[in-house]
């Protein structure tokens, strides 16, 4: 059994989501940047891709990288994709994340496994804002969540509510009476939640996202040099 599997969701994306996945980045495709951030973390044991049976988890299928399994599901929600990806691959934690930004930086997932594994009890943990903007439980591509499989087992067949089913990490943190949650500030910089460029809806923020990785001129994420960027950036504008 490994002790912490990263697991990218390639599962229950919109058609533009597929779209935005497959969009090309210095030669490799979005969904490559998350993976490949993935398997450079050290504490991960493993990954894997999720996607779905048939011609909606194709596109996900043709542009993982061949060196990662790609698990199928017909799983309908996230909660569901989770559990059953951690009963194909045995692990004893899970780092979830999403397949739509391609500067995920290892580091941020390194940290948070570190965070977890020092609370021997602790269920469930994200980032969040530090001011408590609401960020946790939400799977984006660029904050992982961390879970628990023990946990994960346990509430799999509890939970009816669609929204907790859909965004297990707000189970957790509607309940935290009941498990231990440990949530980590979002390095400064980051923290700029207001950012277009940290959404991905329509082509001005794909715009965005090549003038960022342009200006930050590197193959690999250093969130140290992005949240100097975005800090900096967000000072200029202030002042237009």
């Amino acid at each position: 059994m490994q002790k912490t599997l990263g697991i990218v969701k390639g599962a229950l994306l919109t058609e533009k989501q597929r779209r935005h996945v497959a969009r090309r980045l210095e030669g490799k495709s979005v969904l490559e940047w998350v993976v490949r951030q993935m398997t450079d973390c050290e504490l991960l044991n493993g990954v894997v891709v999720l996607a779905e049976e048939g011609p909606a988890g194709e596109t996900v299928r043709q542009l993982t990288p061949i060196d990662v399994p790609v698990f199928l599901s017909k799983a309908r929600d996230t909660l569901s994709l989770i559990q059953q990806t951690l009963e194909h691959f045995p692990a004893d934690a899970c780092v979830f994340i999403g397949a739509d930004w391609p500067f995920l930086d290892p580091t941020l997932v390194d940290q948070l496994v570190r965070a977890a594994e020092l609370e021997p009890k602790c269920d469930y943990a994200a980032y969040q804002f530090t001011n408590e903007i609401f960020s946790a439980g939400r799977p984006y591509g660029l904050f992982p969540e961390w879970y628990r499989s023990q946990s994960i087992r346990k509430i799999a067949s509890r939970i009816d509510d669609q929204i907790h089913r859909q965004l297990p990490g707000t189970f957790f943190l509607d309940n935290q009476n009941k498990f231990h949650v440990e949530l980590l500030p979002v390095p400064a910089g980051l923290d700029q939640q207001d950012n277009i460029r940290f959404t991905f809806d329509d082509e001005a923020d794909w715009d965005n996202i090549l003038e960022l990785h342009e200006a930050l001129a590197l193959e690999v994420l250093d969130c140290q040099k992005i949240g100097s960027l975005l800090r900096t950036q967000t000072r200029e504008l202030a002042q237009v």
